[in-house]
């Protein structure tokens, strides 16, 4: 008696502590307190419909528990399992998840009366996975009602997430088979107790009319789950259709399913307010409506701690279990693999790093012929042994620990080795898809979609799924040929532990050969039909300084002297006040500067981009005037490889330090980029930044230069030269080895701020220290006097102006206003300073004007010593596709900027501001002035669709 005593106490202990905590979880929740408000006014009507839904969705439970434990051979009479289930839902009031408590009692409860905990668990498992399809078949059903909360897109992503869900639900159902396959897979120690569970889940075939018993009671018990909180919501007279208040609340018990929360809290309510308020409700009451259908499910749960007390000690049930001795003849029938047919650890390991290498040769030929055929420059084909190479290393790596984990696995598990061909072909084709599905995937988003696309959108969803089931085919193909491959020689034997790494050497040998036989080669240039250059034609000196920011400099009205030489230049030029580049990264500004045409007209906007041949550009129309063109660059956006060179009789790249080996193309590969960016991050931990591995410095530019003036030019010449300080990584100066970059900080905290400006600013004087010494050099040759000399920039850099650092990202003016200045042959104009606005694509016909070479048709640019009344930038960089346009209206000046839906740069939609007034750009007029703003973006849209 005494023990009985004692186990009744702590039942009703935990009875208590139960009841307690459900009645805080009630207190607390957000709402409460106006729903003991709205007591009066509930319509209590509904809360009894509601109450008898909860009933009604506990008895299509139930019934559907006693069906499955039937195909166990389980025999347990209803009522028992009724005050069972309702024991385990008391239980599950307090756990975390919408299962753990619930299917972990009853569970509990089967094997307890029964000892077959793996009959009992097959039941609860494949009642799960019968949810999965029931729950998702009600969220399908009522996902037209969906349409106003999360609109089209949004419902599609939500039936495809489902259907993918019933899909996996029917598959396993239906092959219970598979069960099996991954229990062989076991270990040996664990395969009696695994076969036997197995063996459990395997009963339900044959039993299709039980599982579609159970199936459609499922969706009985989630139908009716959700009519409680369209009780609610009527109860609480919410102007809700049945309908919405149905689909929202298939979403709100989802919600609750997640381990986050004890019960769903928060997450329920989160939920609800998140759409109902989409459709006008308030929300006080959409908070209301999932905080009664809550209480509804709790009042009818917390009979079951009665029932817990109920069962006192000693309660029995009778429970009859057919073939109760099946599990004993299970373990008995098991068989011993002897210890010598193990896989041995050297073999897994030389047979993964085979597998890898043969993968990786592949795949780095297959991407170097993606490079190849996308540069406009003479074919590189060292990137195809150098790929071969790399990856090869690096899926070599991965197959060899890969292998051996399975070696070592199957040791431990006691299994039998598998044929070294058929281990060789599967890891091989593992490799070799998962790799090219990470690769495809990247180059898709970047290339095709030109970073727009969200993966988590349908779109990306789909894109995703389709690149995914490509890589599938493309494993069952290979795996497929493989095999026929191995089922032979001489295919047997080159898929084995020590032929595959001979294979890969044997295949890198002839790749080296051909790369070194073709190296890359300048076609002869076609001989270019010159003119006699005007008489007017001069020489003329084209400099480009990379992320320069006008108003970083004295001459624009900064208070730190960062650019003296700069602005002694000046005496002898034209400086133009209000200056403007077309986009805020390099590749689409410069294609702007050397063609005249905004970024939408010359198409070089994406990453992938390359500069059209059929466009003129700036040197082809001068080298058609009869002028010797010639170029000096760093920016490896302005390499060959994306056709920069066109019309130059030289074009000299300086190209930056990639490391590890790799040349331009070759740090075109995804693996290469992935390991330089680790690298500099690594280093940058620790301060560091390599030197010249973005780019050559001002320095090693003016020695290019100096060596090309040292040729014997053809006259007139047109000598283009980028430099590529100050972009980032800023360096110190003079250099100690320290650094910073976007690579290793893409993203700084606002605190650093001052810190990058210093920097920023240090690299600017660099630059004007090296341009001082530059124009030194023009002088003592003799050649200064009679030159006409440009300076500008392709963009500008943000040093957290509008909350955030580089470029590329917005159309702000701290990244589109740009120096420009212009030196005259003779000093003509020295001095004067224009007010009038020009933009980046005023250039090219400026220049041939001066030099009085014609101007090539679809020029869009105009006279620079005239002016522009319009500015217009564009954008489609990282996913941030914006326009903007500088305009004039009624005396004042005004800027907007529109941005796309989503884009990761957070940045309002539509932007106005009033530049004379404010020319940071702080006070955004777009909604105090609507007029102005919808005036502003006609403009903008007329203007767009001329570019």
């Amino acid at each position: 008696m005494g023990r009985k005593r004692l186990v009744l106490l702590a039942k009703l202990a935990v009875s208590v502590g139960i009841v307690a905590t459900l009645y805080k979880q009630v207190i607390a929740r957000e709402g409460t307190a106006q729903l003991w408000q709205q007591l009066a006014q509930l319509s209590w009507g509904w809360v009894g419909v509601g109450l008898g839904m909860q009933l009604l969705a506990i008895a299509c439970s139930v019934l559907r528990w006693q069906r499955l434990l039937w195909g166990q051979g389980i025999h347990a009479p209803y009522r028992h399992l009724i005050g069972s289930f309702l024991v385990g839902r008391f239980f599950g009031e307090f756990a975390p998840g919408g299962w753990t408590g619930l299917n972990a009692y009853r569970l509990y409860d089967i094997a307890k009366h029964t000892g077959k905990l793996a009959r009992s668990t097959a039941s609860i498992g494949i009642e799960m996975v019968l949810g999965w399809f029931s729950f998702g078949a009600v969220v399908v059903g009522g996902s037209f009602f969906g349409w106003r909360f999360i609109g089209g897109k949004g419902v599609a992503l939500v039936d495809a997430f489902f259907l993918c869900l019933m899909v996996t639900a029917v598959t396993l159902v239906s092959k219970p088979a598979l069960f099996r396959v991954l229990c062989a897979r076991a270990p040996r120690q664990l395969e009696g107790k695994l076969r036997i569970t197995a063996d459990a889940v395997c009963a339900y075939e044959g039993q299709g009319l039980l599982v579609a018993q159970a199936a459609l009671l499922g969706i009985g018990t989630h139908f009716c789950r959700a009519f409680i909180y369209v009780a609610a919501a009527h109860a609480l007279h919410a102007r809700l259709g049945v309908g919405e208040v149905f689909f929202g609340s298939s979403l709100q018990i989802f919600a609750t399913l997640l381990p986050a929360s004890i019960n769903g809290i928060g997450l329920r309510e989160a939920t609800a307010v998140a759409l109902y308020t989409r459709a006008g409700v308030p929300e006080a009451v959409a908070v209301l409506i999932p905080t009664l259908g809550f209480v509804i499910e709790l009042f009818v749960s917390s009979f079951g701690g009665i029932v817990f007390m109920a069962r006192r000690v000693g309660y029995h049930v009778d429970i009859r279990v057919d073939d109760p001795e099946h599990e004993q003849a299970v373990v008995a029938a098991l068989s011993s693999v002897p210890q010598e047919r193990w896989p041995k650890l050297s073999r897994g390991l030389s047979l993964g790093l085979g597998a890898g290498l043969l993968a990786g040769a592949l795949l780095g030929v297959a991407e170097g012929l993606v490079i190849v055929r996308s540069s406009a420059a003479a074919p590189d084909y060292r990137v195809l042994w150098y790929g071969a190479l790399a990856y090869g290393l690096l899926l070599g790596s991965v197959g060899a620990v890969l292998g051996l984990a399975l070696a070592w696995s199957g040791r431990l598990m006691q299994r039998e080795a598998i044929e070294e061909p058929l281990v060789c072909s599967r890891l091989f084709g593992l490799l070799l898809t998962g790799a090219a599905f990470v690769i495809s995937a990247f180059r898709i988003r970047r290339d095709i979609f030109h970073e727009e696309l969200r993966w988590s959108s349908v779109q990306g969803l789909s894109v995703l799924g389709g690149t995914l089931l490509a890589a599938v085919v493309l494993y069952l193909v290979l795996a497929g040929l493989l095999r026929l491959a191995s089922a032979r020689d001489p295919g047997s034997l080159l898929l084995r532990a020590w032929a595959a790494p001979v294979l890969w050497v044997l295949l890198l040998a002839p790749l080296y050969a051909f790369a070194v036989a073709h190296p890359p080669k300048n076609a002869p240039a076609s001989p270019v039909a010159r003119q006699h250059a005007p008489p007017q034609a001069g020489n003329v000196l084209f400099i480009v300084v990379d992320t320069l920011r006008a108003d970083h400099l004295p001459l624009y009205g900064y208070g730190h002297d960062t650019a003296p030489n700069l602005t002694a230049f000046a005496q002898d030029a034209v400086r133009f006040e209000h200056a403007f580049s077309n986009a805020s990264w390099t590749r689409p500004s410069f294609a702007s500067i050397l063609t005249g045409r905004l970024p939408s007209s010359h198409h070089t906007m994406a990453k992938s981009d390359a500069l059209p041949d059929e466009l003129v550009t700036l040197p082809e129309a001068l080298q058609a005037g009869g002028y010797g063109t010639y170029g000096v660059v760093t920016n490896y956006n302005l390499a060959p490889f994306f056709n920069f060179h066109q019309g130059f009789d030289q074009y000299q790249y300086l190209e930056p330090s990639f490391g590890l080996g790799a040349n331009d193309t070759a740090a075109k590969l995804l693996l290469i980029q992935f390991l330089r960016q680790r690298m500099e991050t690594v280093l940058a931990e620790r301060g560091q930044v390599e030197v010249g591995s973005a780019y050559q410095d001002a320095r090693a530019v003016n020695q290019a230069v100096s060596a090309t003036l040292d040729q014997k030019l053809r006259s007139p010449w047109f000598l283009f030269v980028a430099y590529m300080d100050p972009h980032d990584p800023y360096y110190a100066h003079p250099y100690d080895g320290t650094g910073y970059s976007r690579a290793a900080h893409p993203k700084p905290a606002p605190s650093e701020a001052p810190k990058l400006t210093k920097l920023y600013d240090g690299a600017v004087t660099f630059w004007d220290q090296h341009f001082g010494t530059l124009v030194a050099e023009l002088k003592r040759r003799g050649v200064y006097d009679a030159l006409t000399i440009v300076v500008t920039s392709d963009h500008g850099e943000e040093l957290f102006d509008h909350g955030g650092f580089w470029h590329g990202t917005t159309l702000y003016d701290e990244q589109v206003h740009v120096p420009l200045l212009v030196k005259l042959p003779g000093n003509q104009l020295h001095g004067s300073v224009v007010h009038h606005w020009v933009q980046s694509i005023d250039l090219m016909p400026s220049v041939l004007e001066l030099a009085g070479v014609p101007v090539p048709k679809g020029v869009q640019g105009h006279d620079a010593f005239v002016g522009d009344d319009s500015v217009f930038a564009e954008e489609s960089h990282e996913g941030n596709v914006l326009r903007s346009l500088r305009t004039r209206r009624a005396g004042t000046q005004l800027k907007l900027i529109t941005a796309n839906a989503d884009n990761p740069r957070a940045l309002a939609p539509t932007e106005l501001y009033r530049v004379d007034r404010d020319p940071h750009e702080q006070l955004n007029l777009a909604q105090e002035q609507p007029e102005l703003t919808a005036a502003t973006q006609k403009a903008l849209d007329e203007q767009a669709k001329n570019a």
